[in-house]
């Protein structure tokens, strides 16, 4: 796998993994005080309006993907 391809927006981690777009979201920023679940800065970062995750942050909290 290139490096690349490694990083995946909300919607194609959502699609290969069977999440929704909302709980990614969600997992990418901090809540109630409690910190987001995604390591910021390593596994997520927002470029713009739109958030971009690792292959293998999404991993490390789902498992492996659907598809």
């Amino acid at each position: 796998m290139n490096y690349i391809d490694k990083v995946l927006t909300l919607e194609e981690a959502a699609e290969l993994w069977g999440k929704s777009t909302d709980s990614l979201r969600q997992a990418c920023i901090e809540r109630n005080g409690k910190p987001p679940r995604f390591k910021i800065g390593v596994e997520a970062r927002q470029s713009k309006r739109i958030w971009l995750v690792t292959y293998d942050g999404m991993k490390r909290l789902y498992g492996e993907p659907m598809k």
